[in-house]
């Protein structure tokens, strides 16, 4: 038997609550001109910065699936 098999589901829940929640916060649209400044010179700034749009939906897509799965782990 492992220690994972030991442990209550109670105690994993925060953990991966608190998980989504950090990458809800990095995902969220409105850091969109964050990460560019932060990612410039790199590849993937320069992605970012010639893909605006594809970039912003595709994290808004993220966000909005990171933050319910946020609240939903904070709800049960």
């Amino acid at each position: 038997m492992t220690d994972k098999a030991r442990e209550p589901a109670e105690v994993s829940k925060p953990l991966t609550g608190y998980l989504w929640g950090v990458l809800a916060a990095l995902s969220c649209p409105c850091h969109l001109p964050i990460l560019a400044i932060v990612l410039a010179g790199t590849g993937a700034g320069a992605f970012l910065g010639e893909h605006w749009v594809i970039v912003g939906i595709a994290l808004t897509g993220l966000f909005v699936l990171s933050l319910s799965r946020l609240l939903r782990a904070f709800n049960k």
